[in-house]
């Protein structure tokens, strides 16, 4: 399948990479991934092998963004070219900014087309980084950035299993994170 600039610029958004994240990712300079989303480089004769595979930098950029969960849609009838990401954790409406000396860590997302709101216990927290006693808010925001996929898979395992109360919540405690604490 043929992929476009636009898909791959689509493809980074969906996994909130930079272009300098991809280029990594792929092991390509910043400067293929910038021609190929400027459409100054694109499918030539010369990048299918003899099967007729696509082989080169676009075909790196594409298996790149599969390995990150991103799929490639085809256009079909009147509908162009699309991307959609596999879902494995719920998707982060707001970044936290700020939780109060005795507050939970909230983390409004998005699960299967239902809006919840996460709270992550201060307790929790506070075991997840190795804290002794109460600490600033940066430190906290920087636990939940470090320990972001568990939060969030363990919010999403929370909401899978019928655990949002009637006003959209969900608490997480520390029987949430088994193997972490």
């Amino acid at each position: 399948m043929v992929i476009t600039p636009a898909q791959i610029r689509g493809g980074r958004a969906l996994l909130d990479w930079s272009q300098e994240q991809l280029a990594k990712a792929a092991g390509m300079s910043l400067s293929t991934i910038r021609d190929y989303e400027k459409e100054r480089r694109g499918w030539h004769a010369d990048e299918r092998d003899r099967a007729g595979q696509a082989v080169g930098g676009l075909e790196v950029i594409r298996r790149t963004l599969e390995n990150a969960d991103v799929r490639f849609l085809p256009s079909e009838g009147d509908y162009g070219p699309g991307v959609r990401v596999i879902a494995k954790v719920p998707n982060v409406l707001r970044w936290p900014a700020k939780l109060g000396k005795w507050e939970p860590l909230l983390v409004p997302v998005e699960w299967r087309g239902q809006k919840v709101n996460v709270f992550v216990a201060h307790e929790v927290l506070d075991d997840l980084g190795h804290f002794p006693s109460t600490q600033p808010t940066s430190e906290y925001l920087r636990i939940y950035e470090e320990h972001r996929c568990d939060i969030l898979q363990a919010a999403g395992a929370a909401i899978d299993a019928g655990r949002v109360t009637p006003d959209g919540r969900v608490h997480l405690t520390h029987s949430d994170f088994p193997r972490l604490l």
